[in-house]
C-alpha cells in the first residue's frame, strides 16, 4: 500500500491548508493452481477471475508486456478444435489462441510445455513439434523433432 499526501491551500482560507490524502493499493495477481483460478482486483477493487475453458491449469506466465499465457491440459481438452494454448489480457480477456503446428481433421495437435528464452517464445506438441511464436500469437517457425 502506498500513500500520498498533499496539502492544499483551502479556498479563500489565506493561510489555511486542508490535507487530501490518497491511498494506491499495488494488487499482486493470484494464481492459484489448486483450485484452477487466475484473479486479481482492478483499480476500482473489483475481482477479475479467469477459469480454466476446459480442463485445468498446467503452465501459467506472465509476459513482459503484462498479459498471460496460459497452457491446459491436453488430456481430454475439448474447445472446438482450438489449441490449448492461449493468452490472455490483465482482464482476463481472451486475446488468442496459438496454431497448432500439425492440424488435419482426424486429430489435433495439442501441445504439452512452454518455455521462454530471454523475448524468444517456444511451445512443443504433442507430436512433437517445436514452435517459435511471438507475444501476439503469430508462429514465426516450426521444426519437427522426432
Amino acid at each position: 500500500m502506498e500513500i500520498i499526501v498533499l496539502w492544499r491551500r483551502k479556498k479563500g482560507g489565506g493561510n489555511i491548508y486542508e490535507l487530501q490524502a490518497s491511498i494506491r493499493y499495488h494488487i499482486p495477481m493470484t494464481i492459484d493452481f489448486k483450485n484452477n483460478e487466475i484473479f486479481w482486483c482492478d483499480k476500482t477493487f473489483k475481482r477479475v477471475t479467469h477459469r480454466p475453458i476446459s480442463t485445468s491449469f498446467k503452465e501459467i506466465e506472465v509476459l513482459k508486456n503484462g498479459n498471460i499465457l496460459v497452457l491446459e491440459e491436453g488430456f481430454k481438452y475439448s474447445n472446438n478444435n482450438k489449441s490449448n494454448l492461449y493468452c490472455l489480457n490483465r482482464n482476463m480477456e481472451l486475446i488468442w489462441y496459438l496454431d497448432t503446428p500439425n492440424n488435419n481433421h482426424w486429430h489435433l495437435d495439442l501441445y504439452v510445455g512452454f518455455s521462454i528464452n530471454g523475448e524468444e517464445l517456444f511451445a512443443n506438441s504433442f507430436s512433437c513439434y517445436r514452435v517459435h511464436f511471438t507475444e501476439y500469437g503469430q508462429i514465426l517457425n516450426t521444426w519437427f523433432t522426432k
